[in-house]
């Protein structure tokens, strides 16, 4: 069996949610955890020193925080196991989406503060889900006409 590089992201990408699930679960109510981050926080937009706007309003904020563990859960471990991937990439690419818009794409220091360059990594992760679902849906179809 040959691991493609596709696989082993994957595998990462799968990793990287199961991960950032349990912690967000075991750090759920600590200070600075996900539930006071999701009431709190003011969403970033695109960053570069916009203030923001909200927080997000209870009706929103309460569900948003209380659901986001366990679907990290669920779709890193789809992505692991390798099934249902274009559903789960769906779900994780908004999930990204909202991640991007809650801290900004762009830090108020720019791209470049002190030389070193910074970027919101969802962006990374949100191209890689895509790459996934792609290769995923192609392999599909490759094989309905195989």
């Amino acid at each position: 069996m040959v691991i493609t590089t596709i696989a082993t992201t994957r595998i990462v990408l799968g990793l990287f949610f199961v991960v950032s699930a349990i912690a967000n679960t075991i750090h759920f109510h600590d200070k600075g955890g996900l539930y006071e981050t999701v009431i709190t926080s003011k969403l970033a937009l695109w960053g570069f020193g916009f203030k923001g706007i909200g927080p997000l309003p209870p009706l929103l904020a309460l569900p948003y925080a209380y659901l986001l563990p366990p679907t990290e859960l669920a779709v890193g471990v789809l992505f692991v196991i390798n099934r249902w991937i274009r559903w789960a990439g769906i779900v994780m690419k908004l999930m990204l989406v909202s991640f991007i818009l809650a801290f900004g794409l762009i830090p108020k220091e720019g791209l470049f503060a002190n030389n070193q360059p910074i970027w919101d990594k969802n962006v990374f992760l949100l191209l890689s889900a895509w790459i996934c679902v792609a290769d995923d849906n192609y392999r599909s179809k490759q094989k309905n006409n195989g």
